[in-house]
């Protein structure tokens, strides 16, 4: 492979790295956790979340099902739009995987802390919260019900249940009925939540007289401060399309789909908030103030009956999605080479069964990749310092005949042809590894087995920049390796083309290592372990063939 075809591939790489870094980076880190509530954040007292009082004379004790009449605490308008304070209570569902607050004040979800998930890499910090809470910010869960031109919204009805604080392990499962009144007719929303499973089971009945029903899912962004270096905000599986809509794009007016609503939510790096509704026709996207709301319109008259939908506040952990169904697992965009990455996921995780530590996987995984592409490389490698010794001669034909292209291309395929050279041999084997390298780099830009996975040394999160401390100085020191070892490989590449060619690939080095500052340990870990493979077989293949 000459130093043009080089040059093409490593600028192909280099592109592809520069959209996942401009292009593809979007609002921010998962939530960060939150402080208890304050009186004001959910319309309810000053209790701290998953406080719940005593129940009353005639709430049942032990269940968290039943429930009993309600009234909309703004009859006069009904539009729940009043600035006046308002007192509920939460009601706490703590399982195996994540624990759940319900307020009663608008029938929603305050807080989902998974259990298995820490806000950040320090073992003692709380669990990671998918909700965030507050003031100005709406919660998920809401309802939106019209008839004729009035709409009611039940953001500041206070719903009433019986249920209590309720802790369910295993297959166990609990419902939670909350009850309210919308003109004088019942509002039921009907929760079911199982003890190890992360999907909960939502169903709504709503008056018969509304002539639409709208769930309203919702998202608060006062986390969002950092960039991240994959796609984030809200996005939905219409059919078998995956749509992601960036939060900016938000700015300029709502967005609508239409189409067979398979579900909707919100995503980042890690972490799905979404709702997979039985049957809806169309959503729409908006956003206001720090909050983005998505309304998922029910199909025409379907208050006739009860509306079904599935909530998912998770992990995009591809095992535990594919348990979900409703191809939440499409929430994991591995791109064109999703395949490929698929398949390198399960042998990192098969590897870790036995390493227990990811940084180790990853090198292993790297190591079979370069071993399953060692004869392909080798006979590229080769083909390579073959093309080397021609260069002379190749000098000299270009010289000769300048000023004739048609017989210097004449004289250079003769010259290959008596040498029994391809002058791609160096080439397409090179390009046959593309779809395998680009799948790696999905599999481990989006595995959240790496998300606070520590390696050695200093390197304490795969999924985070590496820093090696020295006198209050963060220094990268994978990348500026990963660096050098470019340049060792480089500079053992089969030198070939002009002179302005050799000069612009010495900058290569420092443009990947710039590029590689701010990406994930895991992924510099990955590119330098193949580096100095390489230069390993390159060394080898230098020996065996005489220059």
């Amino acid at each position: 492979m000459d130093r043009r075809t080089f040059l093409f591939i490593a600028l192909s790489v280099f592109i592809v790295f520069a959209y996942q870094e401009l292009v593809l980076k979007r609002m921010g880190p998962p939530p960060r956790p939150f402080p208890a509530a304050s009186p004001g954040a959910a319309g309810g007292p000053a209790e701290g979340a998953g406080a719940v009082p005593t129940p009353a004379a005639g709430e049942q004790a032990g269940g968290a099902t039943g429930a009993t009449a309600q009234q909309v605490e703004s009859p006069e308008s009904g539009s729940g739009n009043e600035a006046t304070p308002l007192e509920g209570r939460r009601i706490t569902i703590d399982t195996d995987l994540y624990t759940a607050v319900l307020s009663t004040i608008g029938g929603r979800l305050e807080r989902v802390a998974l259990k298995r998930y820490r806000a950040s890499i320090d073992p003692d910090s709380p669990p990671l919260e998918l909700i965030v809470p507050g003031p100005d910010l709406e919660l998920p869960m809401g309802l939106e019900l019209s008839t004729g031109s009035a709409t009611w919204s039940d953001r500041r009805v206070r719903y009433e249940s019986s249920a209590v604080d309720t802790t369910v392990t295993g297959d166990e499962q609990t419902t939670v009925e909350l009850r309210a009144t919308a003109n004088g007719a019942p509002v039921v929303k009907r929760l079911v939540f199982t003890g190890d499973r992360y999907p909960i089971d939502l169903t709504v009945e709503a008056p018969e007289s509304a002539s639409q029903l709208a769930l309203v899912w919702s998202k608060g962004l006062i986390a969002h401060v950092v960039q991240a270096r994959v796609f984030e905000g809200a996005a939905a599986l219409v059919g078998t399309k995956l749509v992601q809509t960036d939060v900016k794009t938000l700015t300029t007016g709502p967005k609508t789909l239409d189409g067979d609503i398979v579900w909707s939510g919100y995503e980042d790096q890690y972490f799905l908030s979404a709702v997979a509704p039985e049957q809806s026709p169309s959503l729409t996207i908006s956003q206001h103030d720090a909050t983005i709301d998505t309304r998922i319109l029910a199909p025409p008259h379907a208050t006739s009956a009860p509306v079904k939908y599935t909530l998912y506040l998770g992990p995009k952990d591809l095992k535990v999605l594919a348990a979900a169904d409703h191809e939440f697992i499409r929430a994991v965009n591995l791109g064109w080479f999703g395949a490929i990455s698929l398949v390198l996921l399960k042998v990192l995780t098969a590897s870790h069964r036995v390493t227990h530590n990811y940084g180790i996987d990853i090198i292993v995984l790297t190591l079979l990749t370069k071993v399953a592409f060692w004869p392909l490389s080798q006979r590229s490698y080769k083909s390579m310092r073959e093309m080397q010794k021609l260069q002379p001669q190749l000098t000299k034909i270009r010289e000769k005949f300048k000023d004739d292209p048609k017989q210097m291309n004449t004289e250079i395929m003769e010259l290959y042809r008596r040498h029994k050279l391809n002058p791609l041999g160096g080439c397409l084997p090179m390009l046959l590894q593309i779809p395998v390298f680009f799948g790696l780099y999905q599999a481990l830009a989006n595995a959240i087995e790496l998300r606070h996975a520590p390696f050695a040394f200093w390197v304490h999160d795969l999924s985070a920049p590496e820093r090696l401390q020295v006198l209050g100085i963060g220094i990268p020191v994978l990348t500026i390796l990963l660096g050098v070892s470019m340049f060792f490989q480089q500079r053992m590449t089969p030198q070939s083309g002009d002179p302005a060619q050799q000069k612009v690939m010495m900058f290569m080095p420092l443009v990947f290592t710039y590029m590689f500052i701010g990406f994930p340990a895991g992924l510099t870990l990955y590119w330098l372990t193949n580096n100095v493979l390489t230069i390993v077989q390159q060394y080898f293949v230098t020996r065996s063939v005489p220059t």
